[in-house]
This record gives structure tokens, C-alpha cells and sequence, in this order.
């Protein structure tokens, strides 16, 4: 006979809403940031937190600022003074987009010291809202009108509409990954979603408003904050998170007001910045930083994400499990732009501690290294030779560069965080090779010679041995891993999706790419840890592919397709950077993994 509490079970928790995952967002706070000079609202604006330029405004102005975090420095101003502006961008590679009174189509992008006229947009208008980078933009409605229009670094595309046209509303996200909520006329709460295609009708904010500010990385996590409720004189400190599926009500704006900006370039969670607004214009700005999980101070009906969590989900009548953030089930987000366009370099570190070194520029090969903190990108000392189409390994501050061209050569160099120096060369000189590992234990496997190679070697931190063949010669190929658990995929010539894993004595063909490509960028810890993203199979790509040891699976898309490009880090937490769009690119974008996965429960 059963006893009682084999009867009995267990309660499972019932919730309205799943627990909020990724960063633990209701746990936010305003805080005050530095005044800017120029005193204004419905500016356009672009950039992060700690790097955010601001451009025109109310009253009718030309004036640009440029943020570090701390203080707001006076840059050149716009060519054409104006209001209810669009904005998109980095702080030093920005773009405005129309404005008004009357609404105006003039376009101008920003190099970080000045101005200059470029194609202007389709549809005329200001009031709008805009997201993206100088080279991926999106501009959606805007007085009169639910156009959407595509930036690509050159010139506007007219894309599908919103569902419901209108202007002053909230937006943030990127080109491919966004949101608009709110806006007039009449004042509303309406939202939608656009998925780089279309856009569809959502969960609506709780509170109808308009001349909202916004700021956020994707159209699964950002925030709607201040805003008026009746077109214009009630404004309000109310800031709203939502999560992918929801909106709540999270911590107010520490003053009501109207008409700020926030950041554009989908790098602003986990933080936000509101700058100026309101009745009379201010020159105040805050900074909105999440505080992780649990939250500091729970909402009302907030649920905290806890690994382990079984629940019943009461709107969708299913039962629900929270898993550790796990692969691959990530997003990529646009992060800081290198100093100087270019591709076929090499990198090397983290997501938050990265080295971009040698590569393409306009003006051929060059020897510029440039390291990343997780938003900027600063150029630190040279290669000691110029090249194209090398290989990396290990860390910012501990780092390996070896082969490259032209011509072929089998020069390598390492950085110990302040200057490079030539260390014993490889045995076989080569280019478009793939590298792996540190910069005391690493892989050099495959290229070209005089054809493409399958000829691989190891580092041990003082000379290069010769190791086990590829199976497969290929050069312009992904690489991932270590000396004794490593991955080598696509590649050419001809265009491949093979496969192969090292397991530190020979290399063994496994699982194909699902899309067969060269040129692309791979990444990971390990022959059962890895990434593929971009390339050229043609056209250019922005698949992304992750490994799990035993089969490829396609995951979020990049948000510009390109090739040549270069990335290091892990399958949880990585970036790229460069590339060739069809032009050279600055545009960096960080791969992130949420510290939490909901999964639906099934029975098979």
C-alpha cells in the first residue's frame, strides 16, 4: 500500500508569467550622470553609457556632445540644425537621419570628430525612432507615416511598415532585432516587434504614453522610460523593463520628464542613459544599471529565475523547467567599432578583454593592433610586421601572431600586453591559416602555401613541431579549441563544410557545417565547445553554427552577413570584429549566452 507521501506528492508552483531571466533586470536603478552643456530635448543620440554623443534638439540646434561616462565635452557641430531627430550608432560612428520642423530627409554620418552629408533618407520626417550601427541602421515611423526604412552604410531601403503608424514613441534594439512602443496619435501603448523582416503586434506597456526615451540590446530585453501621458504637458518618471514576453514596471526616472534620449546601438543593456528633456529643457542625464540577480528590490509580482525551477505556467498551460544558460542558445548584440576599417587580421582574448591585430585597411596591409574593453576600442603598439590573413592565439595580454602575407611568410610574434616581439618562427610558411590555443601551448593547421595545405604544427611556447596532417587541405577555414582538443571547419578550396577534431595525436573528420563556407571566423573551448559565425559560400554569410561534439546547430543569425571576418572567446561569451561587408567594416558584435534558459516540459 502507498503511504501518505507517496499520496501526497509535491505543490508545483503555478505562475502567470515566466521568471525573468538574463540579468535579473527589475533589480534596476537611476543614478545621476554629468550635465550636459547644451540644455535640450528630442536630440538625436548614439552610442553606450560610457561613450554617448547627443546631436541637435529643441530648440531648433546644430550642437553635438560627446559623453565619457563622467562629463560631456562640446564636439563640431551637425551641418544642419534640427529637432525630433534620428539617431543611430557609436560615438564615433554615427548617423542622423531626417528631423524637422518641417520634417526633412538630410542625412549626415559622424567620424567621430565631424559631420558629413551623406544619402539621404526615402521619406522625409522627423518624430521617428531608430536603432542599429553606421553600417546596419533602421529608422521606423515618424510624423504621418509607418514607414520603416534599412540603413546599410550607404543608403536607405524602404523595408515593410509598422502595423500602426506613428511618432514620439520609445524604440531600441538593432537593424535586425527591435522594438517600438507608445507614441501618438492618439497617445498609446501599442507595441510591436521587428524580427530584421516585419513587424508584429505584442504584449502592450502599462502605461500609454508618448516621447518616451528607449534603450536595449534586442527585442527580448530593454526598457521604455519617461514620456508624457497626453501629447505633451503631464510628463512622467515611470521606466518600464520588458523581458520577451512582458512588460513590468521597474524603478522611476529620478525626474519626470519628456523627450530624452537613450542609447541606439543595441548595447545598452545592462545599462542606459537618459539624457536632457522635458519642460523647461534640462541638461541633466541618468544612468540605469541592472543590479543582477536576485534583484535588490523585487517589484510587485516579480519571480526571480532560479536554476531548477519547476513551475505551471498558467497563460499557456504548460508545464515549465529554468536550466542553467547553456549553448546555444545566445544572441549577438552590436558592440564598439574599431578605430580603423578592415579584415583578414587576427584576434585573440575575451569578449571584455579582446586584441584585433594585423589585417586589410583601405591602404593595404597593416601592422595596428587595437585591444577592447567591451565597448571601445584602443589602439596600443604595432605588430613588428605588417601582414594580411595570420593567425592568433591566447589572450590581451598574452598573445601569439604567426603567418600570414603577403608574401607567404612564417613570422611569429608575441604580446605581453605592451609590445610585440619575433619569437621562433613556424616551420612551414603559410596565410589563411587557422590558430588556436594560448600563447605557450598553441595550433597553427592548414592554409595556403602554394595551394592550400593540410599541414599542421604545435607551439610550445619556444619553437613550432610538426604535428599530424588535416585529412581534408583547406585554407580560410574556422578554428576552435586547444593543443589537445581542437576543431578545424569550412572552409576552401573547394568551398567546404568539413569537419574535423584533433584530440592532441590525429585529427578525425566528424559532423559537416550545415552551410558549407570559407572566410568565416570560428571560436570555443574545446573539440566539443565551438562556434561558427559569417563567411562566404556565396553570398556573404551571417549564419551562426553551434558545436556540441556531435552535431552542428544553427543558432541566432549575425546582424550584418560579412566575411574575412576575425573572433575569440568562448560558445558562452565571445565577439567578432571586422570584415568585408561588401566594404572593410568597423562594426564589432558580442555573442551572449543568458545566465538562465526557460524550457518547455514534454514527455518525449
Amino acid at each position: 500500500m502507498a503511504d501518505y507521501k507517496g499520496i501526497k506528492g509535491f505543490t508545483v508552483q503555478s505562475l502567470a508569467t515566466d521568471p525573468l531571466t538574463g540579468g535579473g533586470a527589475a533589480g534596476g536603478t537611476w543614478s545621476s550622470g554629468g550635465n550636459v552643456n547644451t540644455a535640450r530635448r528630442m536630440q538625436g543620440s548614439a552610442g553606450t553609457q560610457t561613450a554617448n554623443l547627443i546631436f541637435g534638439g529643441t530648440p531648433t540646434i546644430a550642437s553635438t556632445e560627446k559623453y565619457d561616462g563622467s562629463s560631456w565635452t562640446e564636439v563640431n557641430d551637425l551641418n544642419t540644425g534640427r529637432r525630433a531627430n534620428q539617431g543611430f550608432g557609436l560615438q564615433g560612428a554615427a548617423v542622423l537621419a531626417g528631423g524637422g520642423p518641417p520634417g526633412v530627409a538630410i542625412t549626415e554620418s559622424f567620424n567621430g570628430t565631424s559631420w558629413t552629408e551623406i544619402n539621404n533618407l526615402n521619406t522625409a520626417r522627423g518624430e521617428a525612432g531608430s536603432v542599429g550601427l553606421l553600417t546596419a541602421g533602421l529608422v521606423a515611423g515618424g510624423t504621418g507615416t509607418a514607414v520603416t526604412e534599412a540603413f546599410n552604410g550607404t543608403s536607405f531601403s524602404e523595408v515593410n511598415d509598422l502595423n500602426v503608424g506613428r511618432q514620439n514613441f520609445g524604440m531600441f534594439g538593432t537593424s535586425t532585432s527591435a522594438i517600438v512602443a507608445g507614441g501618438e496619435a492618439p497617445t498609446t501603448a501599442n507595441t510591436e516587434l521587428w524580427n530584421g523582416t516585419s513587424w508584429t503586434e505584442i504584449a502592450e506597456l502599462n502605461t500609454a504614453r508618448d516621447r518616451a526615451g528607449g534603450a536595449g540590446s534586442s527585442n527580448s530585453e530593454g526598457i521604455i522610460f519617461g514620456g508624457t501621458t497626453d501629447g505633451g504637458s503631464t510628463p512622467v518618471a515611470i521606466t518600464e523593463f520588458y523581458n520577451g514576453t512582458a512588460w513590468t514596471e521597474v524603478a522611476d526616472l529620478a525626474t519626470s520628464r519628456y523627450g530624452a534620449s537613450g542609447t541606439s546601438g543595441g548595447t545598452a543593456s545592462p545599462a542606459a542613459i537618459a539624457s536632457t528633456g522635458g519642460s523647461p529643457v534640462s541638461a541633466a542625464t541618468e544612468e540605469w544599471s541592472f543590479s543582477g540577480i536576485p534583484p535588490a528590490s523585487p517589484v510587485a509580482d516579480y519571480t526571480d529565475a532560479i536554476v531548477g525551477q519547476f513551475y505551471y505556467n498558467t497563460a499557456s498551460s504548460t508545464f515549465k523547467v529554468t536550466y542553467a544558460g547553456e549553448g546555444p542558445a545566445g544572441t549577438w548584440s552590436s558592440g564598439g567599432a574599431l578605430n580603423v576599417a578592415k579584415s583578414s587580421g587576427s584576434t585573440a582574448g575575451t569578449q571584455t578583454a579582446g586584441l584585433y591585430f594585423g589585417g586589410s585597411t583601405s591602404g593595404g596591409s597593416t601592422a595596428q593592433t587595437e585591444k577592447y574593453d567591451g565597448t571601445s576600442w584602443t589602439e596600443v603598439n604595432d605588430l613588428t610586421t605588417a601582414r594580411i590573413n595570420l593567425a592568433g592565439a591566447g589572450t590581451q595580454t598574452s598573445a601569439l601572431a604567426f603567418g600570414g602575407g603577403p608574401p607567404v611568410n612564417n613570422e611569429t610574434e608575441k604580446y605581453d600586453g605592451t609590445s610585440w616581439t619575433e619569437v621562433s618562427n613556424l616551420n612551414t610558411a603559410r596565410q589563411v591559416l587557422a590558430g588556436t590555443g594560448t600563447q605557450t601551448a598553441a595550433l597553427a593547421f592548414g592554409g595556403e602555401i602554394t595551394a592550400n595545405s593540410a599541414s599542421a604544427e604545435s607551439f610550445n611556447g619556444t619553437s613550432w613541431t610538426e604535428i599530424a596532417a588535416l585529412n581534408s587541405a583547406r585554407y580560410a577555414h574556422g578554428g576552435a579549441g586547444t593543443t589537445t582538443s581542437a576543431l578545424a571547419f569550412g572552409g576552401s578550396n573547394p568551398t567546404t563544410a568539413i569537419t574535423e577534431s584533433w584530440n592532441g595525436s590525429a585529427w578525425s573528420e566528424v559532423a559537416d557545417l550545415n552551410t558549407a563556407r570559407y572566410a568565416l571566423a570560428g571560436f570555443g573551448s574545446s573539440n566539443t565547445s565551438a562556434l561558427a559565425a559569417g563567411g562566404f559560400n556565396p553570398p556573404f554569410a551571417n549564419e551562426t553554427e553551434s558545436w556540441n561534439g556531435t552535431i552542428w546547430t544553427e543558432v541566432a543569425n549575425l546582424a550584418t552577413a560579412r566575411q574575412q571576418l576575425r573572433g575569440s572567446g568562448s560558445t558562452a561569451s565571445a565577439f567578432v570584429a571586422g570584415g568585408i561587408t561588401p566594404s572593410k567594416t568597423t562594426a564589432t558584435e558580442e555573442w551572449t549566452v543568458p545566465e538562465f534558459v526557460i524550457k518547455t516540459v514534454t514527455t518525449s
